[in-house]
């Protein structure tokens, strides 16, 4: 998202954005509107055209930007539906007096950073640096914690699974062993009335193709997803073709790791799915290998200097002819004049970028690679241990605790639903 912000910015700056969205982006009104009018009523609570430019300017750095005046209506058209639905999932938690501490809300923005590599002040001031604000992304997480909470406290008591379900599921993962599974993540946009199906289906195509062009899936679910996992990335977990819908099963076998699907029509709207991985049920994959990294790393900034390149390269060019060391990154790095991070951590080969799996995945331990050319920067790679996968069996409390969350999804989905449909919406 970090980086998405940055090119999302590059662009405000360069005029990339088309004459209706910078217009947007300068704050400036749309026709004859205050830019702080009232435009949608939610049971008569307001929801401002400042509330929503806002938000707006952080979905079109989430989604690397638009290039025509069109594709930012549909973007907007989506941002007010994913309001009108967290300021109803809000006004439900009111009635039963549920409020989220500012406390937490700090705990929850401070751990939203982190996970983007930045301190708060640093994601803070990324944020007003696109024309939006922390409190914008506070308020969208206050409606995600609220709705989870809500949703369990209401709803958890009428969950039931049964441990012969448990059991039953585990057999088939004995009976399916050596087959497919998919770890699976979708975005769910809803359609509540004939009037909507086209607009809904445009803004999902448009979202697939800004998905492709490199904006970031878990993002965009975070931003627009109706579903409740939205709030993980729209993670579904590990998932056999046997358990899930007939049309997410063709949908998926015909993609490969990496890609999305085209928008799936669903009862209730439109989903659009992303295959994050694939693995063999109980088979050790080698993908599974636990690798320990640590790099020499010339950031992109450096590499503008073209001293600082030819420095870099001098020092550690050829470290890959030689034997080298783990303990002496650091110094390696301090040698270099290179400013990037040393400790990269421990991963597995399957969370890897592709060009840096197929760098490391044969390297011996204590190696270094040639140097790489990335977008971030040059860097020299460096694998200090491995650990070849096993095999893990099924754990009956995890299977458990993850049937048992797919069910309360859906049934908050519903929630969800029947709020919408006897809201009083009045679209100004």
């Amino acid at each position: 998202m970090a980086r998405l912000i940055e090119k999302t910015k590059l662009l405000v700056r360069n005029g990339l954005l088309g004459a209706g969205v910078a217009a947007l982006i300068a704050g400036a009104a749309q026709g004859q509107q205050a830019i702080n009018s009232i435009e949608v009523l939610v049971n008569d609570e307001p929801i401002s055209s400042f509330d929503i430019n806002q938000r707006l300017r952080l979905v079109i750095a989430v989604a690397g930007g638009v290039e025509s005046e069109q594709e930012f209506l549909k973007v907007r058209e989506q941002v007010i539906r994913s309001m009108v639905d967290e300021r109803l999932q809000l006004q439900e938690a009111k009635t039963v007096d549920l409020t989220i501490p500012d406390s937490d809300l700090e705990q929850f923005f401070a751990r939203r950073a982190q996970g983007l590599n930045q301190t708060p002040e640093q994601l803070e001031a990324a944020l007003r640096g696109i024309g939006s604000s922390k409190q914008t992304m506070v308020n969208q997480m206050e409606a995600e914690i609220a709705w989870s909470q809500l949703v369990q406290g209401r709803l958890g008591s009428f969950v039931s699974v049964s441990d012969e379900e448990v059991e039953a599921y585990i057999k088939r993962i004995y009976d399916n062993r050596g087959k497919f599974e998919y770890r699976l993540a979708e975005i769910v946009l809803i359609v509540d009335s004939p009037e909507q199906e086209a607009s809904v289906r445009a803004n999902a195509e448009e979202l697939v193709e800004r998905i492709k062009q490199g904006a970031s899936f878990p993002d965009l679910a975070q931003q627009l997803s109706a579903s409740s996992t939205a709030a993980v990335g729209g993670d579904l977990g590990w998932i056999t073709a046997e358990d899930m819908d007939p049309t997410y099963a063709d949908a998926i076998k015909a993609l490969a790791v990496g890609d999305v699907s085209a928008p799936i029509r669903t009862p209730g709207g439109y989903v659009i799915l992303a295959q994050r991985d694939r693995r063999r049920i109980l088979t050790a994959d080698p993908l599974d290998t636990q690798l320990t990294l640590r790099q020499v790393h010339l950031t992109a900034e450096q590499m503008q200097d073209a001293d600082a390149v030819a420095k870099f390269r001098a020092t550690v060019g050829n470290l890959h002819n030689q034997e080298t060391s783990c303990g002496e990154v650091a110094q390696y790095a301090e040698d270099a004049g290179a400013e990037g991070r040393t400790e990269i951590g421990n991963l597995r080969l399957r969370d890897l970028q592709p060009e840096i799996r197929n760098v490391v995945q044969d390297a011996k331990v204590g190696k270094a690679s040639d140097v790489m050319t990335m977008d971030d920067g040059m860097r020299v790679l460096f694998v200090c241990s491995r650990t070849e996968p096993t095999v893990q069996e099924p754990n009956f409390d995890a299977i458990y605790d993850q049937m048992e969350q797919q069910r309360l999804s859906m049934m908050g989905r519903r929630y969800l639903r029947d709020l919408r449909r006897d809201a009083i919406v009045d679209y100004r």
